[in-house]
């Protein structure tokens, strides 16, 4: 019937319209449907394309993470590492309980400035002039030797640099915690384990510097030691320009907002950074002031050569960056549980303590390494949970600010740490 109403017609739109009046032949079809597979194949390609870009770019991240994180906590390290050196300039009195206070009273200071009154990131600014400090520090400390001529100016110089090391770290260590929690996977992490590695390598390079030279040659072994730990910060300029220039770097810095720190975050997170300051300051009243002290029973020679606490404090770096590589293993802590973790390690203080004034049932070598080593592994993994599951808490606009903030209460937990191991070390006399 020539009126029958024919619905599936489309009417030209333009005379020169390719659409015909009635239904499209296959013939017709073809084109179409090879241009929409042609499409769908080009989108397929590009998102597969973009996944592994992601993938890639994450996987440069995690090493760019951990070369930032290695970095930036490798002065202080490096400052507590020569332990003979400090013997040799300060032969009444173990400087270490000093430098550990000093940096961390500075520390907590600037960091409580930066994170109230700093205003937004500035990652460039406060990562290279940090880093560009701290090279510059390992440089002049140990040149300040040859000029100085009394106890009393060396400690000046020696405390002074401590606290200008401390002062770029602060801006290091909230920078870099900052951008660590924008990344979607493994920033954090990364950043920890490269802290880690910032002790062995520290311990590394102070065994085979001093063996090097002499026992009695320690002034050589140690201007090697801080011109190569030097260079080796300087490392972390280069790594940070390399990670700005990846793409999902930029993504992630354009997606997630720089939140300043609100009142109502450091409410919300309160309990959760609690556990990361009792953490830390229980690490830091033992390490490394009285691991130092802890004597050799069985070995009495490695006491008086200075080989024995920097043995120690080797055991300690490798067996802490081991607890760090561990965190992978969850073991069931969420936000909830983190103190059931955190609260029994207090009882490695006193034990410690026993053993490094040779109370009886502690002068043994092996009972001191061991407390040393579960002091260790726990201050790694623990440690790092402990500032991994405040994450959790918290929505994705507020992940800049709560880095700054867990940045802040670690360091806050140093701080107190420090305090403990000196009143510790003025009251035990160690």
């Amino acid at each position: 019937m020539v009126t029958e109403a024919r619905w599936w017609r489309q009417p030209p739109t333009s005379t020169t319209s390719h659409v015909q009046d009635g239904p499209m032949s296959v013939a017709e079809h073809r084109p179409l449907l090879n241009k929409l597979q042609t499409n769908s194949a080009t989108d397929y390609h590009r998102f597969e394309d973009d996944g592994l870009a992601d993938t890639r770019d994450q996987h440069i991240a995690k090493y760019l993470f951990m070369v930032l994180g290695f970095g930036y906590l490798f002065p202080y390290c490096a400052l507590a590492q020569p332990v003979d050196y400090w013997h040799l300039l300060f032969p009444t009195f173990n400087v270490d309980f000093e430098i550990s206070w000093a940096y961390n009273i500075t520390s907590v200071t600037t960091l409580f400035l930066i994170v109230w009154l700093g205003g937004k990131q500035w990652y460039a600014g406060r990562i290279v002039g940090g880093f560009a400090t701290q090279v510059l520090v390992l440089l002049v400390l140990p040149a300040s030797y040859f000029v100085l001529t009394s106890q009393t100016q060396h400690l000046v110089v020696v405390l002074g640099c401590t606290i200008v090391v401390s002062i770029a770290t602060s801006f290091l260590d909230s920078s870099v915690f900052a951008l660590a929690n924008l990344f979607p996977h493994g920033g954090i992490e990364n950043v920890q384990l490269g802290m880690g590695f910032s002790m062995v390598v520290t311990s590394f390079y102070r065994l085979v510097t001093k063996a090097f030279f002499s026992n009695n040659m320690v002034v050589p072994a140690t201007m090697l030691y801080f011109g190569v730990g030097a260079a080796t910060v300087a490392c972390g300029i280069a790594a940070f320009y390399l990670l700005m220039r990846l793409p999902l770097t930029q993504r992630c810095l354009a997606r997630t907002p720089q939140d300043v720190v609100r009142l109502a975050l450091v409410s919300k997170i309160r309990r959760q950074e609690l556990m990361v300051t009792l953490s830390y300051a229980l690490t830091l009243s033992i390490w490394p002031g009285v691991i130092t002290v802890v004597p050799s029973y069985d070995v009495p020679h490695l006491n008086a050569s200075g080989w024995w606490p920097l043995v120690l404090m080797a055991i300690y770096s490798v067996a802490e960056v081991t607890g760090r590589y561990l965190v992978r293993f969850r073991c069931g802590i969420t936000p909830q549980t983190m103190w059931r973790w955190v609260v029994p390690r207090f009882v490695l203080l006193p034990l410690l303590i026993c053993s490094a004034k040779g109370v009886s049932g502690f002068t043994h070598d092996a009972i001191s390494i061991i407390l040393i080593i579960l002091t260790a592994i726990s201050s790694g993994y623990v440690g790092t949970h402990a500032i991994l599951v405040v994450n959790d808490i918290v929505d994705e606009d507020e992940q800049s600010a709560t880095g700054m903030l867990s940045s802040f209460f670690l360091n806050i937990g140093l701080i107190i740490g420090a305090t403990i191991g000196l009143v510790v070390a003025q009251a035990l006399d160690m």
